[in-house]
């Protein structure tokens, strides 16, 4: 049985733990909220991008960036996250990703050290680019663009992009995306413009560049929206991993308590019989 002076010492580190927790959580609540507070992504350029392809589909445009080529491997993106406590969230990224790699010639593309940790212990192969950050920049983004639309053009058949998808403060979904290749939700162009018109619609430099040059800022525009929606999540998952560490710690600090004042409680009716029992004997006497 756990002597009462190792109780107080329990009761004053949890104590400890329980100010650092409160500290750490108003942290990651104030970062989440200004995540929140940045401007998304403006959604009107999907639909000026879905514009622009209903006129090329209207010119009989056939890219390799519009469908399946079946017979290649894939290109597998996880983002995964640098913050801390929130270990099981990028295992379940890994995991998913891990699911869609069905080749061994498909590659993964793993952003954040801690998911090349786990890849790296799996003895994965893969190719490493740094985690998201707030200083993440519109370069960063081409950067990953430029690597998987290479590949694309050369290697790859499809890429998709794993990643932590925000509902609400309690609630994240771990998301399979493909984004290549590309399949616009756009209406025909024949419903917005004349058959006259169409027929006047002159593309340049080609049909072919103008689609290429589309599908980049799409994928970029993309890759922005998935990234806001990320680190919205990784802070919503830090933020209740810690508020279940805390409720966690309250339940072991009540019983430490307990136990605490039950022996306190037993040591002092000990002494009371102790001395009563030498009272006693001394009145005898």
């Amino acid at each position: 049985m756990p002597t009462i002076a190792s109780l107080k010492l329990d009761l004053e580190t949890g104590k400890s733990l329980g100010d650092i927790i409160d500290v750490l959580k108003t942290a990651a609540l104030i970062e989440f909220r200004s995540i929140q507070s940045k401007d998304r992504p403006n959604e009107d350029f999907l639909k000026e991008a879905d514009q622009c392809f209903s006129l090329l589909t209207s010119k009989g445009i056939k890219h390799p960036y519009l469908f399946d080529r079946k017979s290649m491997p894939s290109a597998i993106v996880i983002i995964t996250s640098d913050e801390g406590f929130l270990g099981e969230l990028n295992t379940l990224l890994i995991n998913a990703g891990v699911d869609l790699h069905k080749s061994k010639s498909d590659e993964i593309i793993v952003l954040g050290e801690r998911g090349a940790r786990y890849l790296e212990d799996m003895g994965a192969k893969f190719t490493f680019f740094p985690g998201i950050t707030d200083e993440t920049s519109y370069k960063d983004i081409n950067q990953i663009c430029r690597h998987i639309l290479k590949g694309y053009r050369k290697t790859f058949g499809r890429a998709f992009v794993v990643y932590p998808r925000y509902v609400s403060l309690t609630a994240q979904r771990i998301e399979r995306f493909r984004m290549l290749p590309h399949s616009p939700s756009y209406e025909t162009a024949e419903k917005h413009y004349s058959s006259r018109l169409l027929d006047q619609l002159l593309i340049e430099p080609a049909v072919s560049r103008v689609t290429e040059t589309i599908i980049e800022l799409w994928m970029s525009y993309k890759f922005s929206e998935i990234f806001w929606s990320s680190k919205q999540s990784e802070f919503a998952a830090r933020i209740m991993h810690l508020e279940g560490s805390s409720q966690e710690l309250i339940h072991l600090n009540h019983e430490l308590s307990f136990k605490y004042f039950r022996q306190a409680h037993l040591l002092k009716d000990k002494s009371i019989r102790e001395i009563s029992a030498s009272k006693n004997i001394l009145e005898k006497r």
